[in-house]
């Protein structure tokens, strides 16, 4: 026998709770009864459900009359989300028996009407569900305040309802009105969680009613709903645990509805006392909302300044803010949500065109633990900001969309903390034209961690080269938004990753090679200077040796003015000066004055005059040089203009020059 069978029944059931994976609960259902009851009842707990036909064969399975383990009574949650398209009403009937079931999800299961919930409710009103708490019905189209009101009904202790719906089409949801709502509200007390986005229909007295019958709400969402001031006066009057507060596009909605509401009171010390500790007083109608962290206030325009004020008064621990589109707040208001401190995570200003970088830069200096920060067509911010931002070690998102003020110095201050490597994970930088490839390519590698990138119409990344690694345009975009589209994300950052470093490898190479050829001219050249070095050296030992055999034989007249002019010990030897000058304009005076029998420091190098001069031995007078006449002809030697053509001259050239014509005594 077995040992296993003698472990008390809740040590298994803990021990079973630790193995997540269907397959472990398979095998320790086969180790002996006990473990099986428990295994089989810990598998059916929370069924998986992933294809349609799993579907359909466990809803055969809960309709079969004799089965080995109770099933129904083992179900306690049920998701069916990712089925949404294959659910139909007949399918919910099956789960009629489940009497502890406690949540159902059937979001986007838009083929279901209220048949399909009724069937699932039961049509017996006394056949009361006692351990339903949550539902979620979010983009179930079809459902009418039939289904609300069956809820409400049945189901006394629910304390969850999402009716959220898409914004799809004006007028498409409007089978949810105030009359279910309120009905709802009033059977259903303990409702803490409610979702009414894009409920139309839905206005002032659901709310109200919500307010005053459900004094437990933690969350209530009501984008989109045709609400006024006159919903949140009542809300925060009587919604003492509010946590989450969304009014996304609610129009209607102004300052006075903060202003004038009990946000704008101080509680009584004894009032703030009960609420820290839980208990709730009817002492003052004031109260502190320290409780409420989630506030979203999206498109609400009428919004300024003081109610953002007053909102930070009443609510100092605010995590998340949504202020997106509230485009009379300034400054003043950042600075406000500066005191939230390291309360503050997530905020997103978005479209609030009036901010600068003195309240950002105040922002990242105070609220040093926020996520995600949101600061798309912020046209006023500057690098300034971003530089700043960049020290805020937690940050995963930041996004900057049309920040047109935003360089590439922004960018490389992103990558200058290793903190923020280790954190950041998504970037929006779409229409920020003034970034190039390269910043881009360190933020890439840098942020190791980086999993979403958008760079739309940013002009270094419309390259075909660049555009294989984005994501596939929206199918609803317009030809010109498809062609200026690029946003990387998952696999496309790791590929563009991969294609900058295999450029920048190519690069490195390509360098390298050039640096090597540069190189290898250098010594070429060099080379070839030293060989002509050598050749110049050459030639003026071969032109200062004036008794060697090349010379023609001097004349008579000539050999008497050199013996009086030329004193052939005192001449100058070339250094590598003299055999450089050669190679420019001046090698022609140099190689005179050592013809002449001079030293190279007597001749005045003016590049400037048209007509060198040597200056003379015996006086200041300089004799010139390039005046005589030969045989009828005039020769000119020119020195710094572009007439001077060194290689032209040959040894007899530089005779004539520098001594006459044999018939010329008056030269010198």
């Amino acid at each position: 026998m077995s040992t296993a069978q003698y472990i008390p029944s809740e040590l298994i059931v803990h021990i079973l709770k630790y193995l997540s994976h269907p397959s472990d609960l398979s095998s320790c259902a086969l180790t002996c009864k006990s473990w099986s009851l428990h295994a089989v009842e810990l598998l059916w707990y929370k069924p998986n459900f992933v294809r349609s036909t799993a579907w359909v064969t466990f809803c055969i399975v809960l309709q079969t009359q004799k089965t080995l383990f109770p099933y129904t009574s083992f179900i306690r949650r049920i998701n069916l989300s990712l089925l949404s398209t294959h659910v139909q009403d007949a399918h919910l009937t099956s789960l009629n028996d489940c009497e502890r079931l406690e949540r159902v999800t059937l979001t986007g299961c838009s083929n279901l009407t209220d048949n399909g919930i009724i069937g699932f409710l039961g049509t017996n009103t006394n056949k009361i569900r006692k351990c339903l708490v949550s539902m979620d019905l979010g983009d179930v189209t079809n459902v009418t305040d039939i289904s609300i009101k069956r809820i409400a009904e049945i189901c006394p202790n629910l304390q969850g309802l999402n009716l959220s719906m898409c914004k799809e089409g004006p007028g498409r949801f409007e089978g949810i009105t105030d009359e279910g709502i309120i009905m709802l509200s009033e059977s259903c007390i303990g409702l803490r969680r409610i979702k009414l986005n894009n409920c139309v229909k839905v206005s002032d007295n659901s709310v109200i009613s919500l307010a005053k019958n459900c004094p437990a709400l933690l969350e209530i969402d009501l984008m989109n709903c045709n609400i006024t001031n006159k919903s949140l006066l009542e809300v925060f009057k009587y919604s003492k645990e509010l946590r989450e507060f969304r009014l996304n596009n609610c129009a209607d909605i102004t300052d006075s509805a903060f202003t004038e509401s009990a946000l704008s009171k101080l509680p009584s010390p004894q009032s703030t006392s009960l609420h820290h500790h839980h208990q709730h007083t009817s002492l003052s109608s004031a109260y502190y909302y320290d409780q409420l962290r989630i506030l979203d206030l999206t498109s609400i325009q009428s919004i300024t300044d003081h109610a953002v004020r007053q909102i930070i008064a009443a609510a100092p621990k605010i995590r998340n803010l949504v202020l997106n589109k509230c485009h009379n707040i300034t400054d003043e208001s950042v600075l406000a949500i500066c005191q939230l401190g390291r309360y503050l995570h997530y905020l997103h200003l978005g479209h609030c065109l009036r901010l600068t970088d003195y309240s950002i830069v105040e922002l990242a200096r105070h609220c040093t633990r926020i996520r995600y920060l949101d600061l798309a067509c912020c046209g006023q911010l500057t690098d300034r900001s971003v530089v700043e931002l960049a020290t805020l070690p937690k940050l995963k998102r930041i996004g900057l969309v049309k920040c047109q003020n935003i360089t590439d110095q922004a960018i490389y201050a992103l990558t200058s903390h290793t903190r923020i490597a280790n954190s950041l994970e998504r970037v929006h930088l779409s229409y920020c034209s003034r970034l190039t490839i390269p910043a881009i390519m360190q933020l890439v590698n840098f942020c190791e961690k980086l999993t979403h990138l958008s760079l739309t119409s940013v002009p270094a990344f419309l390259r075909p080269d660049f555009q294989r690694f984005r994501r596939t345009p929206p199918k609803e975009f317009s030809t010109q938004q498809r062609s200026v589209f690029c946003v990387f994300s998952g696999r496309g950052v790791r590929e563009l990753r991969g294609y900058f470093n295999q450029l920048a490898a190519m690069n490195a190479e390509a360098l390298q090679h050039q640096q090597q050829q540069q190189q290898q001219q250098q010594q070429q050249h060099l080379q070839h200077n030293n060989n002509n070095n050598n050749n110049s050296n050459i030639n003026i030992n071969n032109n200062i040796n004036i008794n060697s055999q090349q010379q023609q034989p001097l004349s008579t007249t000539q050999q008497n003015i050199l013996q009086r002019h030329v004193d052939l010990s005192h001449i100058d030897i070339p250094t590598d000066d003299v055999l450089s000058r050669l190679h420019r304009a001046d090698g022609i005076q140099a190689m005179l004055a050592l013809r002449n029998g001079r030293s190279l420091a007597s001749v005045n190098l003016t590049t400037n005059s048209t007509t060198p001069t040597i200056s003379s031995p015996n006086n200041n007078t300089p004799t010139t040089i390039g005046s005589s006449n030969t045989a009828g002809t005039q020769t000119a030697v020119t020195v710094g203009t572009s007439t001077t053509e060194i290689g032209t001259y040959d040894d007899e050239d530089i005779n004539n020059e520098v001594f006459g014509d044999a018939n010329d005594t008056d030269v010198l």
